[in-house]
């Protein structure tokens, strides 16, 4: 009588957790053939486990699946599969129809939304990875380590060896050197040697100012590796860039001027007092440096920019310099002519150009100039010692440039012909 009590009881346990038993009840530990109300399935769970847990179809707790369904979900998902059934937790040899590749997911991964790894981006093929490195000029020299760790490579085009990480095949960087990124540290001393730049402090960043020393003028600056790399990293005081004030100071007492107010800035009048006339001026540092005179009141000093005038290119075989200036064309050409002084020193006469006034031709000047050093990166090539009487700052190295690539320059801005 107990027997069949317990039974009942268990048969409602059963049928309220959704299972229908069909068989007598073999005890409560033994497994009880029934039917999973929820899929149909033909289960064997134990009245103690559906007592202790409740509803206990495998199916239904996913740890089996029907092969047919699976069949249904791995082509919906666009896997080919290339084996029969394993199971859901087992790896499935199948082919991705979208990238064509071999890949081995599971049943429960692609259930649960987990498509192709190469897709994905969780893993890359051997033959995608050669040919992206390639495609970014780069040789691998040892077997691919993994997206995330170092590989030893060697750039096609500068043909240094470096370790890089691969990361993906989105990452479409190529050398870290040619890109400047990076820089070689034998490269770097060879270009400072030739910018003529000592440096006095190591190497650090791309970014970060590197103290040297210019070898043409003494002046200590700091450039930067990114303006050296955009031809922009000369010496700031050589290219005009910069003023040394002192020595400003220094070179306006030998024009017979005498500064009245603080230093304006290159390209500014600078307020002075001319001491062979005893009457204020307001010269520009930047038409000193190009070797005009200073006080405008004194005739034979600097030059009359509302007189004819004209502009000269001209150059010297033992300093190796070209250089361009301008000058008044009605002057004594013994005394006051500026190109009569200049061949005294040993320059040669290439072109020159009349204008109305000097004021044209120095406006015609001041773009050539403004195109050498800034466009072509050219900086002043001379020294003031080399050319006390100044004008050094209008001077280009002849190995850089040559005189009819300037005259064309000076002719498409004047329209002179």
């Amino acid at each position: 009588m107990a027997q069949k009590i317990l039974e009942a009881k268990a048969k409602a346990l059963f049928v309220k957790n959704k299972l229908e038993p069909l068989v007598p009840f073999p005890g409560t530990q033994k497994p009880w053939k029934s039917r999973c109300l929820i899929t149909g399935k033909v289960v064997s769970p134990t009245y103690g486990k559906v007592r202790d847990f409740g509803h206990r179809c495998i199916y239904c707790s996913r740890n089996v699946v029907d092969a047919d369904k699976a069949l249904e979900l791995m082509k919906k998902s666009g896997f080919k599969t290339l084996i029969p059934y394993p199971g859901s937790n087992v790896p499935w040899k199948s082919q991705c129809q979208s990238c064509k590749k071999i890949t081995s997911p599971t049943y429960w991964n692609v259930a649960k939304g987990i498509g192709c790894k190469y897709c994905g981006g969780r893993a890359v093929d051997l033959k995608d990875v050669l040919a992206m490195m390639s495609l970014r000029g780069l040789k691998p020299l040892e077997p691919f380590p993994g997206s995330t760790k170092k590989w030893l490579v060697k750039c096609l085009n500068c043909k240094k060896e470096y370790k890089t990480i691969f990361h993906s095949l989105n990452t479409r960087s190529g050398c870290k050197y040619c890109a400047g990124v990076f820089v070689d540290e034998a490269d770097l001393l060879l270009k400072l040697k030739k910018l003529k730049l000592k440096p006095l402090e190591k190497y650090r960043s791309a970014k970060v100012p590197w103290k040297c020393k210019c070898l043409v003028c003494n002046h200590i600056v700091q450039p930067t590796w990114m303006r050296i790399k955009q031809g922009r990293g000369h010496c700031a005081y050589c290219a005009q860039r910069r003023v040394d004030i002192p020595a400003a100071i220094k070179q306006m007492k030998t024009l017979g001027l005498k500064p009245i107010v603080d230093f304006p800035g290159s390209n500014r009048r600078w307020k002075s007092k001319c001491l062979v006339c005893g009457l204020d001026t307001s010269p520009r540092w930047s038409d000193l440096q190009r070797g005009q005179g200073g006080c405008s009141n004194c005739a034979d000093w600097g030059l009359n920019y509302q007189k004819p005038g004209y502009l000269y290119l001209i150059t010297h075989s033992e300093f190796k310099a070209h250089k361009i200036g301008i000058a008044n064309s009605y002057k004594r050409k013994k005394f006051d002519d500026r190109m009569y002084q200049h061949e005294k020193q040993g320059w040669v006469l290439y072109k020159r150009a009349n204008f109305k006034t000097v004021q044209e031709a120095s406006d015609i000047e001041t773009a050539v100039l403004k195109w050498l050093r800034l466009q072509v990166g050219l900086p002043a090539f001379l020294s003031p010692k080399q050319m006390p009487k100044g004008g050094q700052t209008e001077t280009v190295n002849v190995a850089e440039i040559d005189l009819p690539a300037i005259w064309a320059k000076v002719e498409e801005l004047s329209k002179v012909k």
